[in-house]
């Protein structure tokens, strides 16, 4: 179960690193006008981290081996109350 929980933890990990390099890069070479640097890599970050994250999770679904860019290509699995916020399918 820990072990899982990492292995989604490290999915999540490397999706927003990438982010943040797209939002660093971002904010060393793109000036739209009307918007802070700052504002610009906050965004590049956000906007980033979403579309690689869907388009790899996507791709993984037909192409197992792209996983590896999520970080693993072994997808987590859950149980029903392997969560700790969860019990029996309902929130507590």
């Amino acid at each position: 179960m820990f072990h899982q929980w990492l292995l989604s933890l490290w999915r999540t990990v490397v999706p927003s690193v990438v982010g943040g390099v797209l939002g660093w890069l971002a904010l060393h070479g793109i000036t739209i006008e009307g918007l802070t640097a700052a504002q610009i890599s906050a965004g590049a970050v956000v906007l980033g981290t979403g579309v690689y994250y869907g388009l790899f999770r996507a791709l993984e679904q037909r192409f197992p081996a792209l996983g590896l860019l999520l970080g693993s290509t072994k997808a987590p699995t859950y149980q029903e109350g392997s969560h700790p916020g969860v019990h029996a399918g309902r929130e507590l």
